[in-house]
């Protein structure tokens, strides 16, 4: 049986009817389908990343628990079948999709996902509800087209797909709803059924988790924790130093989390700083440390006596970072400086020096739903000359017999081997070790570096290589 799921957005049922005046949004109170509108328009305007979008908008419109998490699934769903419903939606409108003003698109996005995805909501109230979101946000002109189309949503009408066949890049761009593209560049790197499994899992929706912060409770006592807050887990999937949290884990509403028991971390990014394998008593430095994730786990792990020096470039960001690794955590030998990577304010080397470098972030897109749609082809190039300059950078920060490690959450050729292997042409005194020792043994694979897949690991895309100054 089909369980309702329209959350607040009810209470609006007969505020308007078409044929009346556009509504001023600002004079009304948000409901679910509201907020995830308005969140929606923001992120195709690019003024900041759906994530962020919603933790503001969600704290800011005051939802249940029930309506913030359909928010969230609205949102991030959407987003991420922005492709496929837009296929169905222009055969729909014979064309003129793209040409519907942006907050009726959205209406219409968010009523097929809703009918074509989610079994919970009745097709009907998803069909209601977007015609009173046009109703607000359009004139009756728009509504009525919400209502015709939707309609054939729900008696099941879809515009076929491009043939697998003549255009399989085509048929998987629409199918698995990624820019043609990042499609073309799979299939060239990966085969077709390899490709079409990191495309499918892409649009997973990934799990949360977890690493004890090792100065204050063990893994077991904050399983142990996370069950009296009445959160189940199981051990990383892949034998990583994290804890797998049930769905339906908030961090922000954790006293464990704001009371620095633990921090939120992927299990490949985990690993990333045990190919780093920092020792007690060292000097380490994360030259791109925001938001902190693996400048703690660091910190972590050089106690006692070491101390770790958390880099970052922008003011706002290094204050945050301060906040989580000083305050929160209250973790011991962390420095949290602002300044450059590609010109650090730093002379003495370390012990161990982690380049988690800026990418594309290809690897992420599971969790960043809308990334896959900010991202062109050419930003693969503009990001390689800059982890080049990064890991240039680093090279002299980092001691004779020390180690160097160069990571970045992206799989693509030029962000990774490229990199690593161009550094090493110009600087000799560097040499390539091999990571598979340190890896825990879901990741370690016959090359010697960590090359984590969402497909293959259930985790993050991630690269990660160790080098070692003579």
């Amino acid at each position: 049986m089909k369980r309702d799921h329209r959350g607040s957005g009810g209470a609006r049922r007969g505020a308007g009817r078409t044929g009346g005046p556009p509504r001023r949004r600002a004079k009304r109170a948000a409901g679910a389908r509201d907020v995830a509108l308005q969140i929606l328009l923001a992120a195709e305007s690019r003024s900041a990343y759906s994530d962020r979008l919603l933790e503001t908008r969600l704290r800011e419109a005051g939802l249940s628990s029930s309506d913030s998490a359909l928010v969230t699934a609205l949102v991030q769903g959407t987003l991420r079948n922005r492709a496929s419903l837009d296929h169905h939606l222009a055969a729909f409108t014979n064309g003129g999709f793209e040409r519907l003003p942006a907050p009726i698109r959205a209406a219409l996005r968010l009523g097929a996902y809703q009918i074509m995805f989610l079994t919970r909501v009745p097709d009907s109230a998803a069909v209601d509800e977007s015609v009173e979101l046009a109703k607000t946000y359009g004139h009756p002109g728009t509504a009525g087209i919400v209502n015709a189309v939707l309609r054939r949503f729900a008696r099941g009408d879809r515009a076929p797909l491009p043939d697998a066949a003549a255009d399989l890049a085509g048929n998987l761009a629409v199918l698995h709803s990624h820019p043609r593209w990042l499609v073309e560049r799979w299939l060239k790197h990966y085969g077709a059924e390899e490709a079409t499994r990191l495309l499918a899992s892409d649009n997973v929706e990934p799990s949360v988790s977890v690493r004890a912060n090792a100065h204050r409770v063990t893994p077991n006592a904050l399983a142990a924790a996370l069950r009296a807050e009445g959160h189940e887990t199981s051990p990383g999937p892949n034998g990583g130093p994290v804890l797998v949290v049930e769905r339906g884990y908030v961090a922000s509403r954790s006293p464990l989390f704001r009371g620095g028991s633990l921090s939120l971390q992927d299990e490949a990014e985990s690993a990333v700083v045990m190919v780093l394998d920092p020792k007690p008593g060292e000097r380490a430095l994360d030259l791109c440390a925001a938001p902190g994730g693996k400048s703690s786990q660091i910190a972590e792990r050089v106690a006692p006596g070491g101390s770790v020096v958390a880099l970052e470039r922008h003011a706002s960001r290094a204050r945050a970072l301060r906040e989580n690794l000083v305050h929160r955590l209250r973790l011991p030998g962390v420095s949290v400086v602002c300044g450059d990577g590609r010109n650090p304010p730093l002379v003495r080397p370390f012990d161990r020096v982690l380049v988690d470098a800026p990418c594309t972030g290809l690897g992420t897109l599971r969790r960043r739903a809308d990334a896959r749609w900010r991202k062109e082809e050419r930003s693969i190039a503009e990001m390689a000359a800059l982890q080049g300059a990064l890991l240039d950078a680093a090279g002299p920060l980092t001691r004779p017999g020390g180690v160097l490690v160069y990571s970045v959450c992206s799989l693509e050729p030029e962000e990774t081997d490229e990199i690593v292997d161009m550094f090493l042409r110009a600087h000799p005194e560097f040499t390539r070790e091999n990571a598979r020792p340190f890896l825990p043994p879901g990741f370690a694979a016959e090359e010697p570096v960590l090359r984590a897949f969402p497909h293959r690991h259930g985790t993050d895309g991630v690269f990660a290589a160790r080098l070692r100054r003579r």
